[in-house]
């Protein structure tokens, strides 16, 4: 999830998914709901059980998607990017900002995503500051989310029935999808304040992980070898974030 640079005088395309696609979609989802246990017959009341276990979970992450997508829309506009609202995207309405793949896996799996926000920095006052404030504003806004919530939690959310499962759920989503949008990988928020504040001529260099950042993503999240990289990034991002949320709440949530 990030903010998708778009060019001058052009619209953001939508896209669209082919048949068979679909196809694949829908394959992928039972492979997965099938390693979750979700289609065994000696067991009707898996998927509910399941749902039910999983709901403080899956209105956590559209929640921190919503907050996230429109966190980028709302700061381009203040460097004068119009192209967000123009796009019907400047808005706390979760169905703008998420992605139909995305929100499918956030239904059978432990990701999700949500449409990146399109902004166009040629129309910003400052289009080097505006894109990389732009790009760090979600990872930000997620932030101070899961301080407001623990705030809250800390004062009496453990009081109300049942909302201290929400609560931690939403901390914890918010933290961990602050942390990992701030790996400098394309697509992700990290590369794009990177980008935005580097000289003309690192630009230039950088141009190139644009079209393969997507695959570098994916090799450092699922090859052995270079997923501590990962981890690294974020256990050390989760070494400065947790300790503050537990002081102010007075509790473990992302135990």
């Amino acid at each position: 999830m990030c903010a998708a640079p778009v060019p001058d005088g052009q619209s953001p395309s939508r896209p669209r998914i082919t048949p068979i696609q679909w196809v694949g979609l829908a394959v992928l989802v039972l492979l997965l709901a099938n390693s979750l246990g979700l289609l065994q017959l000696d067991s009707p009341g898996a998927v509910s059980d399941f749902l039910q276990s999983q709901l403080p979970r899956f209105i956590a992450i559209i929640l921190a998607i919503t907050v996230h997508e429109f966190s980028h829309g709302f700061v381009a506009t203040l460097f004068g990017d119009d192209l967000p609202r123009r796009v019907g995207r400047l808005t706390l309405n979760p169905l703008k900002h998420l992605d139909p793949l995305g929100t499918l896996l956030i239904l059978v799996g432990p990701i999700g995503w949500g449409k990146p926000m399109p902004i166009n920095p040629g129309a910003m006052r400052n289009p080097n500051l505006g894109w990389a404030m732009s790009s760090l504003a979600g990872p930000v806004s997620n932030v101070l989310t899961a301080i407001v919530t623990a705030t809250v939690l800390g004062i009496g959310g453990q009081a109300i029935a049942g909302a201290d499962d929400y609560l931690t759920a939403f901390i914890t989503v918010n933290v961990l999808l602050a942390v990992f949008n701030l790996i400098p990988i394309p697509p992700l928020d990290g590369f794009g304040f990177i980008f935005g504040l580097a000289p003309r001529a690192i630009k230039l260099a950088l141009l190139p992980l644009q079209t393969y950042g997507p695959l570098i993503l994916l090799a450092v999240l699922f090859l052995p070898p270079l997923r501590p990289i990962v981890d690294g990034f974020i256990f050390g991002g989760l070494r400065i974030i947790v300790p503050v949320l537990r002081s102010i709440c007075q509790c473990n949530p992302l135990a």
